[in-house]
């Protein structure tokens, strides 16, 4: 084959792949503008869902707030700035579970629904991947999900006097949720393989996640440097994306620098692509298995 001919048909399987994947990248985007109009309509149809869950778990952690109120001498672990309560790092953690688990129940809770319903086998025999399609309903959920974390975090900072909490600091926060978001759907893979193998998972999920709150309320400066635990709680994005949170939100934390966003970004992508590969395995066992296309 001479070198002439090489070049051309290298040129026209370049071009080949090209259209390929722009068409992929248009399908997911016309995926992702379909989920988005669904997330809309599920909001406008079930407002008080969305409201009342919000408002149940803003009462949870008020409530151990004002227990551990009632502990301290006058009150003192509720309010003001001497609190022997870290209450910032309280309050963050536990809007972050909150933004995890709404996330998280966006993707494992909607699969459980779906195999009740019977459109879960419609899904699975698709033109499009089953994991394409929870990624596009990720990315669609992802601006209510975070609407909800400020909503519930400016619940607090209203309700609990003298935070060390900066609302000025939105738009930073807005950009390291984004980027948690991702590393949070790397988990939601693991969760929703889970449930397409044994579809009633009960509370399991639930406890993973308050496990996950043990974690955000975490430490971290007490941790020895260079040590295991130190080296997994970085390594881990959800609480990687704590420690970038305090630093957003909170004067008193160091300034947030770009390196520091860039290199949370790759573990968080790097997170997202082993989550993906983990789900179309377990997609794979179950539709061996026949667990696609029955509860």
């Amino acid at each position: 084959m001479s070198w002439k001919k090489y070049f051309f048909e290298s040129c026209v399987q370049t071009r080949i792949d090209r259209k390929s994947t722009m068409k992929m990248i248009q399908e997911f985007l016309l995926i992702v503008k379909a989920e988005f109009k669904r997330d809309l309509l599920f909001m406008y149809r079930y407002p008080l869902e969305i409201l009342s869950f919000l408002f149940f778990m803003y009462l949870i952690l008020m409530a151990i707030l004002l227990g551990l109120s009632e502990l301290m001498p006058s009150g003192q672990g509720l309010s003001g700035k001497d609190s022997p309560i870290d209450r910032e790092t309280m309050i963050l953690g536990y809007c972050l579970m909150q933004f995890v688990l709404a996330t998280q129940m966006g993707w494992s809770g909607q699969i459980q629904n779906e195999s009740q319903t019977g459109t879960l086998e419609q899904l699975s025999i698709s033109g499009h991947s089953l994991a394409g399609v929870l990624l596009a309903r990720g990315i669609s959920q992802q601006p209510r999900q975070i609407l909800s974390f400020f909503l519930l975090l400016g619940a607090y900072f209203l309700s609990i006097p003298d935070t060390g909490i900066e609302p000025g600091r939105a738009p930073l926060v807005i950009l390291v949720l984004s980027i948690t978001a991702f590393g949070v759907y790397g988990v939601a893979y693991l969760f929703a393989g889970l449930t397409l193998i044994f579809k009633r998972v009960g509370f399991f999920f639930q406890i993973i996640n308050f496990a996950f709150l043990g974690l955000f309320w975490q430490d971290r400066s007490g941790m020895a440097e260079g040590s295991w635990s130190a080296f997994l709680y970085d390594a881990f994005p959800l609480t990687r994306g704590m420690t970038l949170l305090r630093q957003a939100v909170i004067p008193e934390h160091s300034r947030l620098g770009l390196e520091a966003l860039l290199g949370f970004a790759a573990i968080c992508i790097a997170f997202t692509f082993v989550g993906y590969w983990t789900f179309r395995w377990m997609e794979k066992k179950a539709r061996m298995q026949a667990l696609l296309s029955q509860y």
